[in-house]
């Protein structure tokens, strides 16, 4: 192994580290805090969706086409450090907060905060760094979103239980400034060392693919915003209120706890696997394929009151919840290039916003319509098998480029 391939491979274990405590704490916690805000501040299900499916993507999402736009011009770790240091802020402030307002608050800060140092500035740096194996390098970083869901939801509900919610948020924020900061500091490089000179924005130039604009032509770019769309909804919907319909149908909170971590540890494994996948078939195939895998999980939940359907559920779901984390980011560089990676990821990542809006909160609002999250899983369903149309129906980017105008030839003496 030569020393480039060893220091990369170092990067991506940093990675994993800081999508563990960043975001496994700020995404796949919301869930747990969910039915406990419910019982001590009395807000209607719809209100309280607000902060995990309006507050935090929101933020993320609209602060992604300016993060973007940085980590094309600035090292990826003065981005993250900065993020890591708003998440940290984002905790502490939310365990301090006796009204709605300081705690919405405190979660726009905490999806800036995410947005800045975790999935995209991630997604540049192994890009740059990997090629023929970046679906491997790519699926054992992101593994960490999901096992660090299995870890930081089992610390925040040991935390919850001995000490209240605001404990919670607590020992959620430590880990920031200790552990995240630091390592960042010391190994994140966006790239591999450059010549002499060679500015980060001036790399950039150099590789191959899309200008901004150009992607903004290329039916691939629309594809890939759509999927981001139907996989935020699903994943954001069903992660927020699986433990609360779980704790409905008659299992024991803790018991809907471990259910959610056990669904996180899958997603790791599904990661990986479905990252394996793609360096064999493409990243298009494998995302096709995970759509509809997450289709039949969706279609488990309505069966999960018994144990017999419950199994299969949180095994399918789970290995198919966050493997797009894995395939989007690969299916931007396949279709799109890594020219202008950051930035069109950034307005990509909008996209995936107004669905990790929209998956929550309509959920919510079904159910205090309704009464129950049936209906609302039924157009989870739906979502699922939309994904896997609009994924299959991406391009290479050779196919893309031929089909974009062609640039007018130099003049001749």
């Amino acid at each position: 192994m030569t020393h480039r391939e060893r220091q990369g491979w170092i990067i991506v274990a940093s990675l994993f580290v800081t999508l563990v405590f960043v975001f496994g704490s700020g995404y796949n916690t919301g869930g747990l805090f969910f039915p406990h805000l419910l019982k001590y501040f009395g807000w209607k299900r719809a209100q309280l969706s607000t902060l995990q499916g309006a507050a935090l993507p929101l933020s993320a999402g609209l602060s992604a086409p300016l993060i973007g736009w940085l980590l094309d011009r600035v090292e990826a770790r003065v981005v993250m450090v900065a993020g890591a240091i708003m998440t940290g802020f984002a905790f502490l402030i939310a365990s301090r907060v006796d009204s709605f307002g300081p705690l919405f608050g405190a979660y726009v800060l905490l999806g800036v905060g995410i947005g800045a140092s975790t999935l995209l500035p991630c997604s540049l740096v192994i890009a740059n760094w990997f090629g023929a194996r970046r679906g491997l390098a790519m699926g054992l970083a992101f593994a960490g979103t999901s096992l660090g869901g299995a870890a930081m939801t089992m610390v925040g509900n040991f935390a919850i239980l001995r000490g209240g919610w605001r404990a919670g948020y607590v020992a959620l924020a430590v880990p920031m400034f200790v552990i995240v900061v630091p390592l960042i500091i010391l190994v994140v490089r966006t790239r591999p060392p450059q010549a002499d000179g060679v500015s980060v924005a001036q790399a950039s130039d150099a590789l191959p693919g899309f200008e901004l604009r150009q992607a903004f032509r290329a039916r691939s770019f629309w594809m890939i915003a759509a999927a981001q769309f139907f996989f935020a909804a699903v994943a954001a919907g069903t992660g927020l209120h699986l433990i609360t319909y779980l704790t409905e149908l008659g299992y024991t909170p803790s018991f809907a706890a471990g259910v959610m971590s056990l669904g996180y540890v899958f997603a790791a494994v599904g990661k990986l696997g479905m990252g394996l996948f793609a360096d064999r078939v493409s990243a298009r195939i494998a995302l096709t394929f995970n759509f509809l895998a997450a289709g039949v999980g969706m279609i488990l939940i309505f069966g999960v009151a018994r144990t017999a359907v419950l199994i299969p559920f949180v095994l399918i779901f789970g290995l198919s919840l966050g493997a797009p984390l894995v395939l989007i980011p690969m299916l931007v560089a396949e279709s799109l290039g890594l020219k202008r990676f950051g930035s069109i990821g950034g307005i990509a990542g909008v996209f995936n916003t107004i669905g990790a809006f929209v998956g929550p909160v309509g959920a919510g609002k079904i159910y205090d319509l309704s009464g129950s999250y049936v209906p609302a899983f039924e157009v989870f369903v739906v979502m699922c098998l939309a994904g896997a149309a609009v994924a299959f129906s991406c391009r290479s980017l050779e196919t893309e480029q031929a089909g974009q105008p062609s640039a007018p030839l130099p003049e001749t003496a």
